[in-house]
């Protein structure tokens, strides 16, 4: 009886072991496949006003480069925050691939409280490959293509 105890004891550990690292083989694959950038271009995050970038990663998609990241309101600015975001990608010569502008969603906090939202773009037609560099600027006014943002 010692015997077999022994002997299924290191089975149990080695069973116990692919349990673990099977769900973590799962999440690190999908997080490859969803085309994260690697490495991740130079991102400089240009704040003003009353908003604070704090974060950017670039995605590479089918129809070009997708960058997503986080902004919060200034620390002492309780009330509402209108603007919007102007992204832009640049190659290795500072040359500018492509731009666009985008809204953040969701809230910032309400009643003092200052939480983040995220922001997301879609920067068409840009070779992720060729990016060396995407700048993520606030804008206090709301964009003049952006009919909603206006209403807002």
């Amino acid at each position: 009886m010692g015997t077999k105890r022994a002997i299924m004891k290191p089975l149990f550990i080695v069973a116990g072991a692919f349990g673990v690292l099977a769900p973590l083989a799962l999440i690190a694959t999908t997080a490859q496949a969803q085309g994260r950038l690697k490495p991740q271009p130079i991102f400089a995050l240009l704040s003003q006003g009353h908003l604070k970038v704090l974060t950017a990663s670039a995605w590479s998609e089918l129809d070009g480069l997708s960058v997503s990241g986080l902004v919060r309101r200034a620390p002492l600015w309780k009330t509402n925050v209108t603007g919007h975001l102007d992204i832009e990608a640049f190659d290795q010569a500072g040359r500018r691939l492509g731009s666009t502008s985008a809204v953040w969603r969701g809230s910032l906090g309400s009643s003092g409280h200052n939480e983040a939202a995220r922001y997301n773009a879609r920067l068409a037609g840009v070779n992720p490959a060729e990016v060396m560099r995407v700048a993520v600027t606030y804008h206090p006014v709301a964009h003049a293509a952006e009919p909603m943002e206006a209403a807002r």
